[in-house]
């Protein structure tokens, strides 16, 4: 019996591993950042500018931290400072950013980001992936 136990216990382990895991990043094309733009100060200022004027309503700010109605949202938008951001590629970012909901597995997941490429230069994307990657470290 206690042989059993310890087999399903390893089961169970190896299961909740392998979900746990299974919250990777979805295919998406391979960009590079322009040379030295991630470390702007310029870049993420203006990122900083833009996700206040577009994104707070959703993400809040470094100094709230998540909004109060957060909860009305499923899935919840993240809130950038967790330590993940930091690590994320900056193309997924960038194609995050532009394409929003209008792309698997968001779509089928009910996200509500909008998709900023039709609104944003890349550019201006840019910046807000600089300034994503700054707000992280800011939130470790």
């Amino acid at each position: 019996m206690k042989r059993y136990s310890a087999v399903l216990l390893a089961i169970v382990g190896v299961t909740f591993l392998l979900n746990a895991c299974n919250k990777q990043t979805p295919p998406y094309p391979k960009r590079q950042a322009p040379a030295g733009l991630l470390k702007s100060t310029a870049a993420i200022a203006a990122g900083h500018k833009l996700f206040e004027a577009h994104c707070t309503s959703c993400h809040g700010t470094l100094e709230e931290g998540r909004m109060p109605n957060i909860s009305h949202f499923s899935p919840e938008p993240p809130s950038f400072l967790e330590v993940r951001y930091q690590r994320l590629d900056p193309a997924y970012l960038f194609w995050r950013i532009e394409k929003g909901k209008t792309v698997e597995p968001y779509l089928s997941e009910g996200s509500v980001m909008p998709a900023w490429g039709a609104y944003f230069s890349d550019q201006q994307i840019w910046d807000l992936v600089a300034y994503l990657k700054n707000r992280s470290q800011a939130g470790s």
